[in-house]
């Protein structure tokens, strides 16, 4: 909705108009039926009859209440520049959509008060993005958790985060419809009898956990010594650049006095030396450690619910259960999701609109089908807090820093 309303409705914002309350229309409806006569003369008797049908007056008034929005009255940008990250190649398709998408958010702000143009654009590369936002240029990035854990350490009170985008909650992570932060509860429910690794699609959560899994037969090992057990062993993981096949498990060793080193030179435990081992694909790992081949794996939480990744095993021991043979002895800190995050500052109440905007628009066909470049399936609300460990792991991977 470019140049929503025109230069009219920008003119009554610019001398703080405020629309508020409610419009009440009353609507009349009249009908009439004319007045007929009929005259008829009987020739044989001689007899006239006359016929009058009356005139009908019906009048309905009906009254429509209809519901103004309240108009923003604080200054802010006639143009919010919001940037994506190159995350993923913009073909013409994806660029009619987010066309597509600036409209619908110009709406949704509307809606919430704001008359405000839109312009998408995406950035030539994720620190052009962080740098158009420290300097005012850019009002709202996507910008992943580490990206936001790097600009707010980096250019302290220049950005916030606003929304996150999420994902369904598994089972073991609720207790009813609330979403437990626990660790100890969590874990506690993924070891539990009947835990299948089923998710919950009307309960979305933000962040997820890379998880140390351990055979069901070996657990009571780590349950004494906690990851302290694994001193020697060798790890299943994924490559090194992987968040939850590497790098947060890589961050919970360090928390705990442990390192990766490469399996093959011979982790030694008097060092708090962990070998690691590269496997290719999360549940590949499952499967090696259920085979024997590695002592434990990380893997995201619950690498163990799939439809076919497990056949083989399955057929090769008929009657076994997945989650029966095999136990969660840690999660590492929450990784959170990709985040929209906008300059700090923009008004508190466009702030607001913006989150709620985004909110509503991919709830919509359209919207949903914009923001598939990132695979966001709805957001939440979130809250500089919650990327404190994104600063930790941060820190932890750039010391120099």
């Amino acid at each position: 909705m470019k140049k929503i309303l025109g230069l009219f409705v920008l003119a009554l914002i610019s001398i703080g108009f405020v629309a508020c309350g409610v419009t009440t229309t009353p609507t009349t409806t009249t009908t009439t039926t004319s007045a007929t006569t009929t005259t008829t003369t009987t020739p044989s008797s001689g007899t006239t009859t006359t016929t009058t049908t009356s005139a009908t007056v019906t009048t309905t008034t009906t009254t429509t209440t209809t519901a103004s929005i309240s108009m923003a009255t604080e200054s802010y940008p006639p143009i919010l520049n919001v940037q994506f990250v190159p995350s993923t190649s913009v073909d013409a398709a994806m660029t009619t959509k987010l066309v597509q998408l600036e409209g619908l958010l110009e709406t949704a702000l509307y809606q919430h008060g704001y008359v405000i143009n839109v312009n998408i654009s995406v950035g030539t590369s994720y620190a052009a993005v962080i740098e158009a936002m420290a300097s005012g240029q850019v009002h709202v990035g996507f910008l992943t958790a580490q990206q936001y854990a790097f600009t707010t350490l980096e250019f302290p009170g220049a950005v916030e985060v606003l929304l996150t985008s999420v994902r369904d909650a598994y089972f073991a992570q609720l207790d009813g419809t609330t979403i437990i932060d626990d660790p100890a509860v969590i874990i506690a429910n993924a070891n539990a009898a009947g835990y299948d690794g089923t998710t919950n699609p009307a309960v979305k959560v933000s962040s997820y956990y890379s998880m140390l899994l351990v055979r069901t037969e070996d657990y009571a090992d780590y349950d004494t010594e906690g990851i302290a057990g694994l001193a020697g062993k060798n790890v299943g993981t994924q490559s090194t650049t992987s968040g939850s096949g590497f790098v947060y498990p890589s961050f919970l060793l360090s928390q705990n006095g442990l390192e990766f080193v490469p399996n093959s030179q011979g982790p030694i435990a008097a060092n708090g030396e962990v070998g690691y081992t590269t496997i290719s694909g999360h549940q590949a790992a499952v499967n090696a450690l259920l085979n024997g081949d590695v002592d434990a794996v990380f893997t995201f939480f619950d690498a163990r619910f799939h439809a076919t990744a497990y056949d083989a095993w399955k057929a090769a021991n008929p009657g076994k259960n997945i989650f029966e043979e095999t136990r969660v002895v840690a999660l590492t800190t929450g990784i959170y999701n990709d985040t929209i995050s906008g300059i700090s500052s923009l008004s508190a109440g466009l702030k607001a609109a913006i989150q709620q905007s985004f909110i509503e628009v991919i709830a919509q066909p359209a919207g949903l089908a914009a923001l598939t470049i990132y695979n966001h399936k709805g957001y939440l609300v979130a809250h500089d807090s919650d990327y404190d460990g994104e600063r930790a792991l941060y820190q932890f991977l750039h010391p120099e820093d």
